[in-house]
């Protein structure tokens, strides 16, 4: 029987234990002389407790779950396991050392274990050569002390900077930047990301650098990772995204894929759990998306901060990627005032939307109103000063400035004129 040590900020806070249907997670009692009971420090789905009741029990198995790489990497990375290790207790054995957020995971027997995380300087050459073999090193995992594990769809790397260099991680290392290249069916869909992701730091909605940088040849988006900080214990904040927050699984973390999650829900979970600031902050982050069309902002794209006091609040924005100008089916990944077309999406839905949360932040219409309205202006005026890339979708300011300047105008932001496609 398998048995796996479930660390946060550096204190042990659990262990997973293999069972024949799945694993079993016990809180260890010392944990208890630093936080109480119930506390939400590892997740608010999944308080802290000596008796899980089965009802709970789904919620933890599920929250380590959504630990996993998703997509094409879960196939890749499954490949290189033993068959019999091809479950969530094996993913977590084999590359929980480094996940999103600050939990690290591994077994204690295991004599791999207790060597020390170490990097390896890697030069451009040797990335470009992580890009070109993702299947066989799929997140720049090195065979055997690779140890690194995240979620997306989108293709990617996960290395460390450090002294201006890159570095390969072993061992648990923590990485601090993902490295996205071309992707070769949307081939500007990385250089649009870093546009709107550098407007999204002109407005205050991320602090984090983004960057795109050559690789021998290959252009690669580079994202400095919010839930890495040398400050902290391991040098990682805690972060939970609102698909383990909500207890949804895969992909429910589309509103219409099974109900669970939705805009409203993230807004009454933070409330609770956070503050009014952090409700706003979320307000603003979904204004963002349908102002620029970033259709994809899913459960997964929203995650919460758990720090060491056990307080929370709202991660940056991150995973911006504005697609309404490509092939897609225009459909939001959380409804807005009950709307998923994006196209049909307008000021009063946005404002419908923020009222139904019954915060202390829109007690009103008007108050909505003026809220989104601020942000679209602040937006809009933000824009003229953002670089677009010369291999960027061409027409990508005058595409987010209509939408704009429509919602501005009480009209929905609309279909695409042929000529800016």
């Amino acid at each position: 029987m398998g048995r796996l040590n479930v660390e946060l900020y550096g204190s042990l806070l659990g262990r997973l234990t293999q069972e024949e249907r799945g694993f079993l997670f016990e809180v260890e009692p010392s944990v208890f002389g630093r936080y109480p009971n119930n506390s939400t420090i590892m997740s608010v789905a999944v308080p802290l407790s000596l008796n899980y009741t089965a009802p709970q029990r789904k919620r933890y198995e599920n929250f380590f779950a959504e630990l996993l790489p998703e997509g094409r990497y879960f196939l890749w990375m499954k490949e290189l396991m033993p068959p019999e290790s091809r479950n969530t207790y094996g993913f977590l054995c084999t590359y929980g050392r480094d996940s999103a957020g600050a939990l690290t995971i591994y077994d204690p027997d295991d004599p791999g274990s207790s060597r020390q995380a170490t990097i390896e300087r890697v030069n451009r050459q040797q990335v470009r050569y992580l890009f070109e073999h993702m299947p066989q090193e799929p997140l720049a995992n090195a065979p055997v002390t690779g140890k690194i594990m995240l979620g997306g769809m989108q293709g990617k790397i996960v290395l460390a900077r450090e002294n201006n260099q890159w570095h390969r991680t072993h061992h648990g290392y923590p990485s601090t930047h993902i490295l996205k290249p071309v992707v070769a069916k949307l081939p500007t869909l990385i250089y649009d990301e870093a546009f709107c992701m550098h407007l999204a730091q002109q407005v205050g909605l991320t602090p984090k650098a983004v960057w795109v940088e050559d690789f021998d040849g290959i252009d690669a988006l580079v994202i400095e990772r919010f839930d890495r900080d040398s400050s902290y214990p391991g040098g990682r904040i805690h972060q939970e995204d609102f698909n383990q927050a909500l207890g949804a699984r895969g992909d429910q973390k589309y509103q219409d894929a099974g109900g669970k999650v939705s805009a409203k829900r993230i807004a009454q979970t933070l409330a609770r759990f956070g503050t009014e600031k952090d409700v706003s902050a979320f307000a603003a982050q979904l204004v963002f998306a349908v102002a620029v069309g970033n259709l994809d902002m899913h459960a997964k794209n929203i995650s919460i901060f758990h720090y060491p006091d056990a307080t929370i609040a709202l991660t940056p924005i991150y995973d911006v990627v504005p697609l309404r100008h490509q092939n897609t089916d225009e459909r939001m990944a959380l409804a807005i005032g009950g709307e998923y077309v994006h196209a049909n999406i307008s000021l009063a839905r946005m404002v419908t939307e923020l009222v139904s949360w019954k915060s202390e932040s829109f007690t009103d219409e008007l108050t909505a109103k003026s809220f989104i309205e601020e942000k679209l202006v602040l937006f809009l005026e933000a824009l003229e000063s953002i670089p677009l890339h010369e291999k960027a979708f061409p027409m990508l300011r005058e595409t987010i400035t209509l939408f704009i300047t429509r919602l501005l105008s009480g009209k929905p932001t609309g279909k695409l004129d042929s000529k800016i496609r």
